[in-house]
């Protein structure tokens, strides 16, 4: 209770009235047929490799600063499908792409990814709590694979993140708001403006998509169940030197 009250101090009317919106949404959703099929798949993953990535966290309880909640989303993990669906769809070939997963929680899509055969996996997570738990549940699962590939939780703010790698796969699961997401769409295209060729985006619960769809430069892919893709290449971006 006292973490409750905590969250409603010093917050007006109409944000109180959004926050119980949003967790009367949660729980109503959580209790659909589909929602519990999930939840019994991300258990018996856990189960399988001894991680901890079936439990969803609070946006409250990322241990962030304040001053970025409203930015955020809440952890839940990725399920296989949100990955592995779009990349055949795309048919995407993991051994020449640098997957990123911005907002990566406790490493449920980076170990997907390096199960898959991404050239290299890395994790952008705010969030020092849960950088900790990822990187302990991917040593966990690298420990019984062999032949992963290089792996890094990177703990910063996505926004200042500069990727990098001559193709990349941005992974998100709904992380950010659209400032921030803006933010990272900047950066992604200054790769492309500098050394990478291309980024294909890979957005589960695609809120902000119009931040891709409705930006010159990038075009809109294969959907999934609930998953939108967008592509851009370099050619887009770079500035070319003119011929004297």
């Amino acid at each position: 209770m006292q973490a409750v009250l905590s969250r409603l101090r010093n917050r007006h009317p109409g944000e109180i009235a959004r926050l119980i919106g949003k967790n009367i949404h949660h729980a109503i959703a959580a209790l659909s047929h589909e929602q519990r099929r999930r939840r019994a798949v991300d258990l018996a993953f856990d189960r399988r490799w001894g991680t901890d990535t079936s439990r969803g966290v609070s946006v409250h309880d990322l241990g962030i600063d304040l001053s970025r909640i409203e930015q955020c989303n809440r952890y839940d993990p990725s399920s296989a499908a949100m990955l592995l669906d779009p990349v055949m769809a795309l048919g995407i070939d993991p051994a020449v792409h640098h997957f990123i997963d911005y907002g990566a929680g406790k490493g449920r899509a980076m170990m997907l990814a390096m199960e898959m055969g991404f050239a290299r996996v890395s994790g952008i997570e705010l969030s020092g709590r849960l950088c900790e738990i990822a990187r302990d549940n991917i040593a966990r699962f690298a420990s019984q694979h062999s032949g992963m590939p290089p792996v890094q939780v990177i703990g910063a703010d996505a926004a200042a993140f500069m990727p990098d790698g001559h193709d990349i796969v941005a992974y998100f699961y709904n992380p950010f708001n659209a400032t921030v997401m803006n933010m990272v769409r900047n950066r992604l295209e200054g790769a492309l403006s500098r050394t990478t060729g291309r980024v294909v985006v890979i957005y589960a619960n695609p809120e902000h998509a119009a931040v891709f769809a409705d930006t010159p430069g990038w075009r809109q892919g294969p959907s999934t169940r609930g998953v939108a893709t967008f592509m851009a290449t370099a050619d887009k971006f770079r500035r070319h030197t003119p011929v004297a």
